[in-house]
């Protein structure tokens, strides 16, 4: 594998799971009491908490598997990818800021981020495809059934709330 889309499929896995925690997180945390610093505080703190765990797992995995300790090189890309992981979840936790600055209700905060943390999933399920070289169908195919899922995780949460 080319040493660039390494990097970005690791990043991808990254942000994908870290969106994921994001949401689980936020679908917790509708409905209840907390105000919008707290949930931002919760989205960050999870998803910067979910990632350094990713990261050491990762680590012992590779000392267990490699037999050996990583170099500096190999952390440093392992500590970027994760940042950058870290950052794309994170953009869920934007409509709360602006919950915050009260730009917005929070119960618009939650749609919104609810709809961020979609579009960053479908987003690199598209990038994802592309790069497997799926077709332009193929890969709109795909990322129409990870819409389809989120779909209906919202009607779920429609009933529960």
């Amino acid at each position: 594998m080319r040493p660039h889309l390494h990097r970005t499929a690791e990043r991808a896995a990254r942000a994908v799971y870290g969106t994921i925690i994001a949401l689980a997180i936020i679908a917790t945390l509708e409905g209840g009491s907390a105000g919008a610093g707290e949930i931002i505080a919760a989205v960050v703190g999870g998803v910067i908490a979910a990632q350094l765990a990713e990261l050491y797992a990762g680590y012992l995995a590779e000392v267990i598997r490699e037999q050996r300790h990583p170099t500096r090189a190999e952390l440093r890309a392992a500590a970027t990818d994760s940042a950058a992981g870290t950052v794309a979840a994170c953009v869920t936790a934007v409509p709360f800021v602006l919950a915050a600055a009260g730009a917005i209700k929070l119960e618009t905060a939650f749609d919104i981020a609810f709809w961020a943390g979609l579009g960053v999933l479908v987003g690199y399920t598209l990038l994802a495809n592309r790069l497997a070289g799926l077709r332009g169908l193929q890969s709109a195919i795909a990322a129409a059934v990870v819409l389809v899922i989120g779909l209906a995780l919202v009607a779920l949460k429609v009933f529960v709330h």
